[in-house]
């Protein structure tokens, strides 16, 4: 059984970060630190830890775009537990988080290779890709809550 939870400890953050480094920016071989951002202070942070081994195997954030918007980011899903639905739990969970927090829309940026993913859980490109990292391109996608 997967649960959500939000990280509380120093030794709990340091995981999360480690898991956001290893899936999001290593293969692109970014040096640690990249996997922060300058929202991580205003942001809202949650992990999902297999209840069987207490290993985290995802992560996510979310923060406030603008009024009524959610945005979340840094979705990372631990190799091994990719295609084997943590990463529909994670977003199924932001989802009824920005819900709580009164947002009635809520997006992301996500890499074009992902944008089918996002598509099939109902979020909708909205506007151009835009240059990211390198060669990686990120397109803006939402869904009304």
């Amino acid at each position: 059984m997967i649960n959500i939870v939000s990280p509380k400890t120093h030794e709990e953050f340091k995981n999360y970060y480690d898991l956001r480094f290893t899936v999001l920016r290593k293969p692109w071989g970014l040096p640690k630190g990249t996997e922060k951002d300058d929202f991580e202070p205003i942001s809202k942070h949650f992990m999902a830890v297999d209840g069987e081994s207490g290993q985290l195997v995802g992560v996510i954030k979310l923060m406030e775009k603008e009024k009524g918007v959610g945005w979340f980011s840094h979705m990372a899903v631990e190799e091994a537990y990719q295609k084997k639905g943590v990463g529909k739990k994670l977003l199924v969970f932001i989802e009824e988080e920005a819900k709580r927090d009164g947002y009635t829309v809520l997006g992301c940026m996500a890499r074009l290779n992902a944008t089918e993913y996002f598509a099939k859980e109902g979020y909708v490109i909205m506007g151009l890709p835009s240059q990211y990292v390198g060669t990686t391109q990120v397109v803006w996608m939402q869904k009304k809550l």
